[in-house]
């Protein structure tokens, strides 16, 4: 059984030996030796969840791959084991030799999959094996492989990757279950739930919960490349509120690795996608109750083109920055800080059990010991709303420790309660940011400062009503 670690690369180019040309000319793999083949494929279907098998076969000789993929599961980086054996007569000999490691392969009748032919080039720098792959002539996939343990290897890995994205068309492989890179068509992907076993630690549950919002993140962002809808922005702008709420919920894990290769470009990239977003909410939702309420009065026509004129420059600069080097760069930063905080031992586990009562209660307190909403001002009751939104989000990161009433009922009016308040605080940025609209009158500049002043009134009180309604969330006791 060989352990080893994996980062995935996908070129949106089809050109096989034009890329593996391109690539072999890289400064780190210029003097490799190139070693081309071709292998015959066939998957294994066995339903042994964790787990994939095939059947590889090259210049006539047969093999049989077991692989276990090992959790946490990042976008573009794998943990795995791998056991390789060859094909004895049939192929149900052949899997009954993987009892050791698979009992439950013992006396099953499996049958292989469709035949596919898959073109391969490898070069071995190192203890670092690059792979480029073609299949069917689909598209084209770099690998590089290294030593679970090893981490000179492992720096390695990421080096050439940079070198790599550097000068090549290349993408992080956000699915390695997808068929083709992803297009304007793919769906729009949505933060999963999540189970956390009760004996994990505080270091597990961040590990697992970092995989889930890398998920929500890199899920979106191949086919925010081809077609940045409404949707697929704010749902690039939630996971990093989340990757955000995560972070706040367990600060410890921000080091100077975390400072110094990932934050700056997440800034950048994060200040691109809530101007995207901003811009989402003012002209589909703000400019348009403005002019339906509003409806004897002048054309709110030239404000909201004007509005949609700006919405369409954003969302632009952030499709750009999308299919930027310097945005490749950032994710590959992000996958190797995981990593790396991955491989390292756990010196002081710390049980998530005892750590989730704790910050929960600290959280839920922030909101529970705030003044009459009514009484405090626009930036306050928006402090309150953020709190409220992290609370949430940890009890989501969370909702396997908590009781049925908390990710139940107060998850929900915790949820209400950030809608009811972002929905004043959308209105006071909305009358601002119409002030700056050259095309907007004064008129409509007052009548959306009278609305902001009336919204904001009108859901604090409402927003007090619901806060006052949320009980204290609870983490269940470790039996």
């Amino acid at each position: 059984m060989t352990a080893r670690i994996e980062l995935a690369l996908v070129s949106p180019e089809k050109s096989f030996e034009e890329f593996a040309g391109n690539l072999a000319a890289l400064p780190s793999l210029a003097g490799a030796e190139a070693v081309r083949s071709r292998v015959v494929l066939q998957d294994l279907e066995t339903g042994v969840d964790g787990w994939r098998l095939w059947v590889g076969t090259e210049e006539g000789q047969s093999t049989v791959h077991a692989v276990e993929q090992l959790r946490p599961i990042l976008p573009g980086l794998s943990r795995c084991r791998e056991c390789v054996r060859p094909t004895a007569g049939d192929l149900a000999a052949s899997l009954s030799g993987f009892g050791d490691v698979l009992p439950s392969l013992e006396g099953r009748d499996v049958e292989p999959g469709p035949a596919r032919e898959m073109r391969r080039v490898q070069w071995r720098i190192g203890n670092v094996l690059a792979t480029l792959t073609a299949e069917n002539g689909e598209r084209i996939i770099l690998t590089f492989a290294a030593p679970r343990d090893d981490e000179s290897a492992f720096d390695g890995m990421f080096s050439l990757a940079r070198e790599a994205v550097d000068s090549l068309p290349l993408l992080l492989l956000a699915d390695a279950n997808a068929g083709t890179v992803a297009s304007s068509d793919a769906p729009v992907i949505y933060a999963s739930k999540l189970d956390l076993p009760k004996q994990s630690t505080t270091r597990e549950a961040f590990l697992e919960i970092a995989a889930s919002v890398a998920l929500h993140w890199f899920g979106n962002d191949a086919g925010a490349r081809h077609s940045l809808d409404v949707d697929r922005v704010h749902q690039l702008r939630v996971a990093q509120r989340r990757l955000k709420t995560l972070l706040k919920l367990f600060p410890e894990y921000v080091d100077e690795a975390w400072n110094e290769t990932v934050a700056p470009d997440l800034k950048w990239f994060g200040d691109l996608l809530a101007d995207a977003r901003d811009w989402d909410v003012f002209t589909d939702t703000a400019l348009t109750a403005f002019a339906a309420a509003d409806a004897g009065g002048p054309s709110w026509q030239n404000a909201i083109d004007a509005a949609n004129t700006k919405r369409l420059a954003a969302r632009e600069k952030l499709g750009e920055a999308l299919r930027s080097r310097r945005y490749l760069l950032l994710s590959l930063a992000f996958v190797e800080w995981l990593g790396r905080l991955d491989a390292r031992p756990e010196d002081e586990p710390v049980p998530l059990m005892d750590y989730a009562k704790t910050h929960v209660r600290k959280l839920y307190r922030k909101i529970a010991r705030v003044p009459d909403l009514a009484t405090l001002d626009v930036p306050s009751r928006h402090r309150v709303r953020i709190h409220a939104k992290r609370l949430r989000y940890a009890l989501e990161f969370l909702r396997s420790l908590t009781t049925q009433r908390t990710h139940g009922s107060i998850a929900k009016r915790l949820g209400r309660l950030q809608t009811v308040l972002g929905e004043g605080n959308d209105a006071a940025v909305a009358a601002e940011r119409l002030a700056t609209l050259p095309e907007a009158s004064d008129y409509q500049r007052g009548f959306a400062r009278a609305w902001a002043a009336v919204s904001e009134e009108k859901d604090a009180r409402e927003g007090e009503r619901i806060l006052r309604s949320i009980g204290r969330p609870r983490v269940k006791t470790l039996d």
